[in-house]
């Protein structure tokens, strides 16, 4: 059992990382979004379009559900998602 906790840690941690790449990169993209849309409202004072709106919307909804993902076993430990315990 110790085996199987161990590797399945050891998947974990590498599913995590690469995790945490793809949601830096969504935040990345968000940041980039939110800027441009400010920069356009304070340069014309023309409120963003619905479209942009819209897209960071989503945007935000992927990244949180990403992170929830991964996230709520700590935050929520009788959520559904199993976690693995740690021998520490």
């Amino acid at each position: 059992m110790k085996k199987l906790n161990a590797k399945m840690l050891e998947e974990l941690g590498e599913s995590e990382y690469r995790e945490l790449v793809v949601v830096y990169c969504k935040l990345r993209d968000l940041k980039t979004s939110i800027t441009q849309m400010h920069d356009d409202y304070v340069a014309q004072a023309t409120p963003p379009e619905l479209n942009k709106v819209q897209a960071i919307h989503l945007l935000v909804d992927e990244v949180f559900d990403d992170l929830d993902r991964y996230l709520r076993p700590q935050c929520d430990p009788d959520s559904a998602y199993r976690t693995v315990e740690r021998d520490e």
